[in-house]
């Protein structure tokens, strides 16, 4: 198993118990080195206070755990718009969202999901065309920013 997926499995209910959704994890390298990123959803917004106490629980127990070797920085963020969708959770979170969706060929359209199957998705371009994508070829989606 994964360390992603290790620390969601070691925290997912832990964070549902301080009254959050754990939408990822994501451990990326960046120029001072190591950074841990939780990233926790509510319906009613993140606040700093929100990702402070997470963040406060998490630092003791990946402490007492040390499942993540070497140094590392912890962070604790709301889902930013320009983060990658990645999970069925996070297409029903943003199901009301102009989605972006770019295939492993190199195209891309702009449509809202319609419909999350097993296998494929279903996106609406507009009132009267959707489009069923199967996942093996979608290489990312995000939300579309409009201003």
């Amino acid at each position: 198993m994964d360390l992603i997926t290790t620390l969601r499995e070691t925290f997912d209910d832990d964070i549902k118990n301080l009254g959050y959704e754990l939408i990822d994890i994501e451990l990326r390298t960046g120029k001072d080195g190591k950074v841990l990123t939780f990233y926790i959803y509510s319906e009613q917004g993140i606040t700093i206070d929100d990702c402070e106490r997470v963040s406060n629980f998490l630092d003791q127990k990946l402490d007492d755990l040390d499942l993540v070797k070497g140094q590392y920085y912890l962070e604790v963020s709301s889902p930013d718009l320009s983060r990658p969708l990645k999970t069925d959770r996070d297409l029903e979170i943003s199901s009301n969202e102009l989605l972006k969706v770019t295939l492993k060929n190199g195209e891309f359209f702009l449509g809202y999901i319609d419909e999350i199957k097993d296998d494929s998705l279903v996106f609406s371009l507009n009132e009267q065309e959707e489009i069923e994508v199967n996942r093996e070829d979608i290489k990312q989606i995000k939300i579309e920013i409009v201003f």
